[in-house]
């Protein structure tokens, strides 16, 4: 939106622009409809190929030419495909950067965040306003954890591997500059691990380190062996472990929940925060990643925004929340543990965790 055009110099003239910045965010949902409709016709497969014509393109993929035209048309407008006019014919071109992103397979791709938005989240949007009148509580009046299928968790964490790169640079820079346990072998344990990219990334940097990554056993297979396809899996361990009724293990040095906290309620993350506290070592660290909320009042940074509007996702899709810092901080001291490091990364904010008194905090 171009509000260079857009006077605020009386009400009526706010009135106007403030109706333009409303449309701007309403009309946001067409771009997961273009991007997605595109993945499910093949428009991303098929340029993966080589570059085509919009009459190529429609004959490919058995699509109406006019509305291929389109369609591809709202691609170049996301800055998703590019367009080339050479020789008088108009082609299209998928960016390599987007090809790794848009295809299955890769690392980073995003076909199972789509998945995820066909088989939960578009419905779950839909009925935001019965989450907002009743609440996400059970029978019995509890605070519901958020919880989905195997299937699409399985099809949710593999969909967000994106996130992992730009939070463990930040957290092995601030290891780094901190001194902590430099040179020293480090055991980690990454809690609900995914794909375990979190863990397995800290042994690419640090060639000491070990790392066990437990969840389910339909996703342990698949951590295994993203740690084996990024030449870490000799010092990665996957363990099928449902870590709410069984112990976990031995003691460690470094604890990883990335993304988890926002799933839990009040309860489970309380119990969490006590197995974590039994588990760590006298002079270890917990790193959580996550939307962590600092100033709710006044959100004007990216971590603030994206926690808020990550709150009401979670509500629409059954339970969790973006819980204040205080709120974290309150959790910390009921188990002997408090706050060393808040860091910041693209959309989340790490906290570093340790037990009370054993660190200087940073600042």
């Amino acid at each position: 939106m171009d509000y260079t055009h857009l006077s605020t110099t009386t009400g009526e003239r706010k009135t106007i622009r403030a109706a333009h910045q409303l449309y701007e965010h309403l009309i946001s949902l067409w771009a997961p409809a273009i991007i997605e409709t595109a993945h499910d016709l093949g428009v991303f497969a098929r340029l993966s190929k080589g570059p085509g014509t919009v009459a190529e393109l429609a004959a490919d993929l058995d699509t109406d030419q006019r509305a291929t035209r389109v369609l591809l048309g709202g691609l170049v407008a996301y800055g998703v495909l590019e367009r080339s006019d050479d020789d008088g014919e108009s082609r299209y071109v998928l960016p390599e950067e987007f090809r790794h992103a848009l295809l299955p397979g890769g690392t980073f791709s995003l076909v199972g965040k789509m998945a995820h938005d066909r088989h939960v989240a578009w419905a779950a949007w839909r009925n935001l306003g019965d989450a907002v009148r009743h609440g996400t509580r059970d029978r019995s009046g509890n605070d519901r954890t958020n919880q989905i299928s195997e299937t699409n968790y399985e099809d949710l964490t593999f969909g967000i591997n994106f996130w992992a790169p730009p939070i463990v640079d930040v957290l092995s820079s601030f290891l780094a500059e901190s001194g902590w346990k430099k040179d020293q072998a480090v055991s980690v344990l990454d809690v609900g691990c995914g794909t375990g990219l979190y863990s397995q990334l800290l042994l690419e940097r640090f060639p000491s380190w070990t790392a066990e990554g437990i969840d389910a056993p339909r996703i342990i297979p698949l951590a295994t062996r993203q740690a084996e396809k990024i030449g870490v899996g000799a010092r990665f361990t996957g363990t099928v472990r449902d870590f709410w009724q069984h112990g976990w293990g031995e003691t460690v040095d470094l604890i990883l929940f990335a993304n988890i906290f926002h799933l839990q309620t009040d309860d489970s993350v309380q119990k969490l925060m006590r197995s974590a506290a039994d588990v760590l070592a006298p002079d270890g660290l917990i790193c959580i990643a996550d939307q962590i909320v600092v100033d709710e009042a006044r959100p004007t940074t990216a971590q603030d925004r994206f926690a808020l509007l990550f709150a009401a996702s979670m509500l629409a899709t059954g339970g969790g929340d973006a819980y204040a810092l205080s709120t974290y901080d309150q959790w910390l001291a009921e188990a002997g543990l408090e706050r060393v490091a808040v860091l910041e990364a693209p959309m989340h904010r790490l906290l570093l965790v340790g037990h009370a008194g054993r660190h200087t905090r940073a600042h």
